[in-house]
């Protein structure tokens, strides 16, 4: 993957907002921001990130609508979806992985936390478009 994986970023705290989108550019990822849900569902459909991180506590839109919305179209339903939520939150609620998140992490952010999760879940895309390579550097088909 010669690209710069794409991730999608929803978060209602403006200052939150920003704090990820320019770490997540420093580790060389590019980033689409959005405050809102529906403009998020907006985006997934046009864009298809290769990651969606969602903050837990947004108001216009809750966050099981958005995924609601995402596993049901066909264009977003394989896109892992990073829940980002309070640590109180956290540790009071361990339904984030049964309401159809693939992972979490906790604010304030621990931006070594942040970029072991982001990077499992974009290595595991990438094995899934480039499962197996022989020593031609040709993928093997199975």
């Amino acid at each position: 993957m010669n690209e710069q994986p794409l991730i999608l970023v929803v978060e209602q705290n403006l200052h939150d907002l920003e704090l990820l989108n320019s770490h997540l550019r420093i580790l060389n990822f590019s980033c689409i921001c959005t405050k809102q849900g529906m403009r998020a569902v907006m985006l997934a459909q046009t864009h298809q990130p290769d990651l969606i991180m969602l903050d837990m506590m947004l108001s216009n839109l809750s966050p099981k609508r958005v995924i609601d919305h995402l596993k049901h179209d066909s264009k977003t339903a394989t896109i892992p979806i990073i829940a980002v939520t309070p640590l109180t939150t956290a540790q009071d609620d361990d339904s984030t992985m049964l309401t159809g998140f693939d992972d979490c992490i906790t604010k304030p952010f621990d931006f070594n936390q942040l970029e072991v999760v982001i990077n499992r879940h974009i290595s595991q895309l990438n094995s899934l478009h480039f499962p197996c390579w022989n020593r031609f550097g040709i993928p093997n088909i199975r």
